[in-house]
Parts: structure tokens; sequence; C-alpha cells
């Protein structure tokens, strides 16, 4: 059985020192841990045995530690378990319901996979966006409890703000109301933004292949996500390449993604739709080069307006000698100014507009 200790030496191992609200919550987490009866049953009970718990489902703001905390209890766990991202997981039961065409009640068929493998489920960034998705949910999340699966689910959003203004979402929600009397529904409240704290620390890099290994780093310790990177983003009906992305996050090359078609509303949509963008693959350019040139400033311009928060990697590239041309030399220095604002701990402490 996990004690208080148990956790908070495993969080200082990482480096992590808990603040006092992550302290509370693996106060509370602590009672509602996952165990077995001691007969042969799958049915899990509160440690103090007084009624039923099925999971804990943790949402805040980002970088508050929900990931970390949640992952070191599911990792300390003795049991039989498996951890999602929820693209991964949904990728999964997609699968799974593929193989399954034509058979009789696939879904249950899929939760009963689940249910022999494994005995605690974590997924993490809970985020429903697609009605397909918001539809297996609100079945599968019943018959996951029903069938005294334990859960971990993070999220940014509290049960009733997830698929707002979804297709069908009366459905979606029930199910979500029904999770909630089966789950422990925990809010993490904290003053600090770790997540910004690691990802502003300075990081030096000389070449592209160290800017792309920091930036892979920075991806795995901060976000929880798929290991595959997922290089096609899809913007406004548009497919254009990447370096990766997930659900917050979007890591572009610039020598890459600004070759590219793109245009203000493709920016807007990145800026509305992620919270931190990465970008690497700097190279010098000049004249020959205005269409990158004058995509990378628009984006720039509308990042910078919109208050989103860039980590840069230049390469031993400097942000005023990126562009050596003349024909936007006016432009470029508002530019090359505002690159340097925007890699400040004041610009990324303000608020996204």
């Amino acid at each position: 059985m996990l004690s208080n200790k148990n956790i908070i030496d495993a969080l200082k191992i990482q480096g992590i020192d808990p603040d006092i609200a992550q302290k509370e919550f693996i106060d509370i987490a602590i009672r509602y841990q996952p165990k077995k009866k001691p007969f042969l049953s799958r049915t899990f009970w509160l440690t103090n045995n007084k009624n039923t718990n099925n999971g804990i489902y943790l949402w805040g703001e980002v970088g508050r530690g929900k990931t970390l905390i949640l992952k070191t209890f599911f990792e300390n766990l003795q049991m039989k378990k498996k951890e999602f991202h929820y693209i991964d997981f949904m990728n999964l039961i997609h699968s799974k319901l593929d193989d399954l065409q034509g058979r009789k009640n696939p879904l249950e068929s899929v939760v009963n996979y689940l249910d022999r493998n494994y005995e605690v489920i974590f997924i993490d960034e809970f985020q429903v966006e697609d009605v397909a998705d918001a539809m297996i949910l609100a079945n599968i999340i019943k018959i996951l409890i029903k069938k005294n699966i334990y859960l971990y689910l993070s999220s940014n959003a509290h049960p009733d703000d997830l698929y707002k203004n979804g297709l069908q979402r009366k459905k979606f929600i029930e199910a979500m109301k029904f999770m909630q009397t089966k789950l422990l529904i925990h809010k993490l409240i904290g003053q600090n933004d770790y997540r910004l704290l690691n990802i502003f620390k300075k990081t030096s890099v000389s070449s592209t292949a160290e800017s792309n290994k920091a930036i892979s780093h920075l991806i795995s310790k901060n976000f929880s996500h798929s290991a595959k990177p997922r290089k096609d983003l899809h913007i406004n009906s548009r497919s254009f390449t990447c370096s990766d992305h997930g659900n917050e996050f979007v890591w572009l090359s610039f020598n890459e993604f600004f070759s590219q078609p793109t245009a203000a509303n493709d920016f807007k949509e990145i800026c509305s739709r992620f919270e931190w963008v990465f970008i690497n693959d700097f190279n010098l350019v000049d004249d020959s080069r205005l269409d990158i040139v004058r995509r990378f400033i628009s984006f720039i311009d509308i990042a910078y307006a919109k208050k989103l928060k860039i980590k840069f990697f230049f390469e031993k590239i400097t942000p005023e000698n990126i562009y050596s041309g003349v024909k936007l030399d006016l432009l470029w220095g508002r530019c090359s100014s505002r690159l340097q604002e925007m890699q400040t701990s004041e610009y990324l402490n303000s608020k996204k507009n």
C-alpha cells in the first residue's frame, strides 16, 4: 500500500519538491488508491473501506504537475496497469473496433480485452474534441467503471466542460455525470507553472541536431505525448508538415514550415490551438527568400499579439542576423526585436490573449 512518503520521495528523486497544493492532493489521493479485496475479485475499494471508488480525475491549469503526480502514483502501483496518452488510447479503441467489425457488441469486447489485461488504466490529457470519440467514450467510460477497472485521468478541464458545443453532447455529458459519481474529481490549484519554469531555462545549442535533441527532451519531460512524432499538421482543412505536435504544443522548422504556402489564418489557428510553440532549424536568408521571411514575420506579429508562448533555438544565429536582405529591412527590425522580447520571463508570464 502506498503512503505519502512513498510518493513524495519518488517525486524528490525526480528533482521535484511538491508545493502545498500538490501535497494536499497527495494526501487525498492516498486515501483513494486502488486496492484489491482479499478474495478473488476485480473489485476495488477505498483504503478506508467506507465505499467503492473507481479512480481519480485530476484537472487544472497547464503546468501544475497533474501528469507528474498521477504518473508517480501509477508507476508505484504493483498491479497490472497501462499508461496511455489520450490519443493513443483512442487509437487503440478504434483499431480494436475495426478488427471487430460485424460482430455483436464490439465495444464491450474491447472493454473485455482491457479488463483481461489491466487492473489500472492511466489516460493523460483527457480532452474530447471529435464527435465519434465522444460517442465511443460515452459508452466505454461507463463499461470500464462497471467492470471495476480503476482509472487515473488527467485533464485541463472539469468533466462538465469537456466537448463543449459538440454534436450529440447530451449523451456524452450524461456519461460524465455518471463518472463523477464514481471517481474523485479534484482540481489541482497551484501558484507555479512548472512547465513554464522548465521550458524557460536557457538552452544552449550549436546545431540543428542538438536543438532537435533538446526539443525532444522538453516535450518528453513537460508534455504527455504519443511516442511516435506526428508530422502531419492539419490546419484550416489543409495539411502542412511539422516536426511534431500534440494537444498543447507544436514544433516547427523555420526552414521547412515557413517554406510552405501558409497564411495569416493558419497562423491565427496555431496561436489559438496550441499553448506552446517550439521553433528551430534556423538558417540565414536574404532577398532571394522573401516568401519565407514574409511568412515568418506575419507569424511572429500574430503570435506576439496573442501572447503565445514560444521557445526559439537559434543554433548560433542571432535573431537580428537571420535576415540579411534590404527589401524587408524595416519589418525585420521590428520582428527581431520581438524575437528577443518573446524570450523574456515578462513576456512568457503574460496571459494569452
